[in-house]
């Protein structure tokens, strides 16, 4: 008796797949300083703050990039820019999951992917569900973990925003920190942006 109790636990635990376990799993809490002073700085000219004018800002509670690495600094910019752009490949391998971190005046909360998910079942359809249920956004934001130089004067990080089944936008920003204060910094090479 013990003994097939035993076969079928064995049989049972290998019938259910590792991955299924890395599924349920929430990613872990991204506690980077600087990283919610960057994610502010952006979300003060971004569209849903800007065009939109959200009473409430929506974020995706998971970091994600949806495009690969464009930046391509060249000369110069290569060594200051280079290593920000590492460390961003680096920690963008795994999602996080954004903390009430962030230091802007306007109202904000975060959605989650499975929620996102669920809305958009059919595709662009979901926006008319999405906008019943948060009409005063403007669509939702989403980030990417920051990359990082060593000595975090430098980042590199992916920011975009959806709104609507034509109405998106998602770049790469290059920033330093000057006088305390994140802005972006002048360098040369190629870079790559997206609106829709």
């Amino acid at each position: 008796m013990l003994k097939t109790f035993l076969l079928s636990l064995i049989i049972s635990f290998v019938a259910f797949p590792a991955h299924s376990l890395a599924q349920t799993q929430q990613p872990e809490p991204y506690q980077v300083a600087e990283a919610y002073e960057i994610y502010s700085a952006i979300l003060a000219g971004s569209w849903p703050v800007s065009e939109a004018h959200a009473k409430t800002l929506l974020i995706r509670a998971e970091t994600g990039s949806d495009h690969d690495m464009c930046l391509k600094p060249e000369g110069d910019s290569a060594p200051v820019v280079g290593p920000a752009i590492a460390d961003f490949i680096e920690v963008n391998k795994k999602a996080w999951l954004l903390q009430k971190a962030f230091q802007i005046d306007q109202p904000y909360d975060f959605i989650f992917e499975k929620e996102l998910d669920g809305l958009f079942t059919d595709g662009p359809g979901g926006w008319k569900a999405f906008y019943e249920k948060y009409p005063d956004s403007g669509g939702y934001n989403q980030f990417s973990a920051v990359g990082f130089n060593a000595d975090k004067t430098v980042a590199v990080v992916y920011a975009a925003h959806f709104c609507g089944g034509l109405c998106a936008g998602g770049e790469f920003y290059v920033l330093e920190k000057k006088d305390g204060k994140w802005q972006p910094l002048k360098w040369k090479g190629s870079s790559c942006s997206w609106v829709s």
